[in-house]
């Protein structure tokens, strides 16, 4: 039994549909909140596997993970687990960050450590528990004092320091990718959040146009498809051989906020005369009515303009010769701009 948490989400979904693909003779344990049990079953239904996965209603915020005396059949039939549900938002409150974030981490590897069948564990972290770092960030790096842009990577950080700590006796693979975006090949995305912001607003202004250009713009923003994040954990979790590494599913190649705002404007045919602002004031004017028409949350602008590159060595080298590499971004960004053209309706998700 694969044990799954961060069903219905985005990316939860994409990674259960490959798994099933990929091991079809596996069945499913689907840790679902209670509020998307109707959706989730509708989804399997969807998917054709109803047949293959059974919905456990619970709460990774609760020590049992709300199962009660469910909780030791579970652990007794899971053989690979993977846990990505999490708060996603960068503006939450760390209050809520920690609960759900942290102590729902140690919850799923308690229940984890008590599984005598389990062969795999992948924790689905984040490229940005680096925090405020700067300079290259390499995959076998965690901890560090630098601080932390938000709530969001702070709480993240934690989780994984707790996940590493615990390697020894779970075996585990962690994934670290960085601000994921639509599939590369359809566009399609359900989570119109982080760059999305930036294409919106662009569409909100006229053909020839002013906008904030935050900092020099010659810094990297890191992003990656969906489909490629998907792939590269469905693969590095096929066997046994990446047991305690940790991989960095980022971009090698990653675009500056500069490229990107011209490759965007480009796409959405906008002639743009750039004002550059600097990251303190280009937050307090996204916190006014400013941001609130142009739809760009004053979290979103810490990460263009920060002065960081994430190695990818040992994933690169574990992908090799499987035909999984990130595409390159101006490939596949005029995929992203036409599925939002056919999605008027722009919204952000956060869900775990």
């Amino acid at each position: 039994m694969i044990f799954l948490t961060g069903v219905p989400g985005f990316l939860g979904t994409r990674l259960l549909r490959a798994l099933a693909e990929q091991e079809p003779e596996h069945e499913f344990l689907l840790l679902v909140q209670p509020k998307f049990e109707a959706r989730t079953r509708t989804l399997l239904t969807d998917l054709g596997l109803a047949e293959r996965a059974e919905v456990l209603p619970g709460d990774i915020t609760e020590p049992d993970l709300a199962l009660g005396d469910r909780y030791d059949a579970v652990a007794e039939q899971i053989t690979r687990a993977v846990h990505l549900a999490a708060v996603y938002d960068l503006s939450i409150p760390r209050d809520v960050g920690w609960r759900v974030n942290v102590n729902g981490t140690r919850h799923v590897l308690d229940l984890l450590a008590q599984s005598p069948k389990l062969e795999r564990f992948g924790y689905v972290s984040s490229a940005y528990v680096s925090g405020r770092r700067t300079g290259t960030i390499y995959e076998d790096d965690l901890v560090h004092d630098a601080g932390f842009k938000n709530f969001y990577e702070e709480t993240k950080y934690h989780a994984e320091v707790l996940v590493q700590d615990r390697m020894d006796e779970i075996p585990t693979v962690i994934f670290r990718p960085s601000i994921v975006v639509g599939d590369s090949e359809t566009g399609e995305t359900d989570k119109f959040d982080g760059p999305y912001f930036v294409l919106n607003a662009l569409r909100k202004l006229p053909q020839f146009t002013l906008m904030v250009r935050i900092g020099s713009g010659t810094e990297p923003v890191n992003l990656v498809p969906v489909d490629f994040v998907v792939a590269a954990m469905v693969h590095l979790l096929g066997t046994g051989e990446h047991e305690g590494g940790v991989f960095h599913l980022t971009d090698p190649q990653p675009l500056t906020t500069q490229a990107i705002l011209d490759l965007f404007a480009d796409l959405l045919d906008r002639r743009v005369a750039y004002v550059p602002v600097s990251p303190s004031v280009a937050r307090t004017m996204m916190g006014t009515s400013v941001g609130r028409v142009l739809g760009i949350a004053p979290e979103l602008i810490d990460y263009f303009d920060h002065p960081s590159r994430y190695d990818a060595t040992n994933a690169q080298a574990a992908l090799d010769g499987t035909g999984i590499a990130c595409p390159a971004f101006p490939d596949y960004a005029p995929r992203m701009v036409e599925y939002m053209r056919r999605h008027d309706e722009v919204r952000s998700t956060a869900m775990y």
